[in-house]
Parts: structure tokens; sequence; C-alpha cells
């Protein structure tokens, strides 16, 4: 792909791997969590969708683009250089990522309470709330009920199976990524002989990030939580879950959970069915859905 070239003084071209450094550095200043390993996923899930802004000579922003069928398209790693803040960088970026999207897709993404502003302005309405929770307590963990199983070959087929109809579209990729990545944090339940939860997670800058946590209950989604962060030991976890789930948001409290910071699920176009929300008791992360 050529450049786009927006002004005189701005640029914008495919992400590649090459510039995986810029954005763990851009990444940094915002003090977000993801490692080079989530935007090597960005970039292979991605394909076409992810750019780098180019401010005179300069890289300055970054978007990434999960495409997910032609259900949604989800827009993540929205990052703009504080030096270069306020010359319309991000604007351009989003702008270009609509233009390019699946136009019988919807997009969607999960915005912070800075650039839900910007959003607005491009059209997009408020879907629901979410909440990043973070455990700062050094208490130790209840243990957890010896109910789950360490995710395997045969289950993670299973899971594949069954999350289209939870989350609304077919994921594989990230959840294959995520047990690669990190094993030690997928877990499951079954219910009768049949597939029931679910877990996982991944190592940041920051944070043990556990997500998706896919249960029928909160007493599972409790069991899931504690099996994985066992396996985090003493390291410090977040969790981004939905901000209506309020007995889940109690759990979560007494388990040493505080809240950290607010995200705004949003969408631009027809919303699809969006799976059963009602069994997603934590997301696979804002960059992810």
């Amino acid at each position: 792909m050529k450049r786009i070239v927006v002004s005189a003084h701005l640029q914008l071209r495919l992400m590649s791997q090459a510039d995986i450094a810029f954005a763990m550095k851009v990444k940094a200043m915002a003090r977000w969590n993801q490692l080079e390993a989530d935007w090597e996923l960005l970039l292979t899930a991605g394909r076409e969708g992810n750019f780098v802004a180019i401010y005179e000579g300069k890289e300055a922003g970054t978007l990434t683009t999960l495409p997910y069928q032609d259900r949604f398209n989800w827009i993540g790693m929205v990052l703009v250089n504080p030096s270069y803040r306020g010359l319309g960088i991000g604007r351009t970026l989003v702008e270009t990522a609509i233009r390019t999207a699946d136009r019988k897709a919807t997009i969607r993404l999960d915005a912070t309470p800075q650039g839900m502003k910007l959003y607005q302005t491009l059209g997009f309405q408020v879907e629901t709330e979410l909440w990043r929770l973070e455990r700062k307590t050094d208490r130790p963990l209840p243990a957890p009920l010896g109910n789950c199983s360490v995710v395997d070959r045969g289950a993670i087929e299973q899971i594949i199976k069954m999350d289209p109809t939870v989350f609304g579209a077919d994921r594989a990729i990230v959840l294959r990524h995520l047990q690669a990545r990190s094993p030690h944090y997928g877990y499951y339940l079954e219910y009768n002989g049949v597939m029931s939860g679910y877990c996982f997670g991944r190592s940041g800058s920051n944070f043990e990030h556990i997500g998706p946590i896919i249960a029928r209950n909160v007493a599972d989604a409790r069991d899931l939580l504690l099996s994985a962060m066992a396996a985090a030991q003493s390291k410090p976890v977040i969790v981004d879950v939905y901000a209506w789930q309020q007995s889940w948001l109690d759990e979560l409290q007494n388990l040493g959970f505080v809240r950290q910071r607010p995200f705004i699920r949003m969408h631009l176009g027809a919303l699809p069915e969006a799976g059963n929300i009602n069994l997603q008791y934590a997301i696979a992360g804002p960059e992810l859905g």
C-alpha cells in the first residue's frame, strides 16, 4: 500500500513488523499494558486495517483493526504521541479505518472517556460501559473449588465451537493465540459433560490480564478467575468487566479488586446480535473486544 497523503505534514501507511518498536514506545507513553506479542497478533489478524501516522517525517500515532468476518470490525490501539496531539492525527486514523473497513460490517470499539468525544463526532453510538478492575491487595486468595480443568487440545476445539454463540463472531485466532502464549491461564468448566465456561489470560508490561471469562453464573466465573489467578501467583492482575454486572462487581470487590478506569463500548452502523452478553464475565481486552 502506498502512503496516504493527508496533508503536507501528515501521511498514513500500513503498519508492519518494523513498526512494533515505535508502537511499544507510544504505548508506554500512555501507560498501557500490551507487549510485543499483542502487536504481533494484531498485525497477523488485522491485515490491511493497521496504520501508522507519520507527521513531518516522524512516526506519531497508531491504530489497529481486527476484522471479525462480516459481523464487525474492532478498532483498537488508537495512540498518538503526546507531542503530536491536537493536530487531528487521531481523527485521521479513525476516519481512514472507517473507510478501509468492510462496508457490510459494523465498526465497534472500547473507548476511553477522552476518546469517546472524538468517536461521537464521527457518528459512533454508546453501546454499554465497562470497568477495568485491578487487584491491589496482597491478602491471600481463596482456593478455587477444583472444578476447573486446564485447557488442552481437545478443550480448545470445543471452546472455539462454542465461543461464537457467546461472543457474537468467530475469534478463533485470538483464543488460539492466548492459549499458545499463556497456557497457564487457560481453564474450562463442564456441566453434565458439556463445555459450560472457560477463561484465558496473558501477561502485560504492568499487569497479568485475565480475560475473556465465559461462565453460566457468578460462582463459575469466580472459580475460573481464581484458577487463573493462582497461576498468576503474586503478580498484579486486571480484568475488564461490564458495568451493569453488579453482583459480579461485588464479588470482585470481595476478592480485593478495585476500579481502575472505565471504558465505553461504542459502535458505528447497525449493531449485530452480540452473542450472549450475560455469559461474558470479562472481555479479552479493549483492543480485542
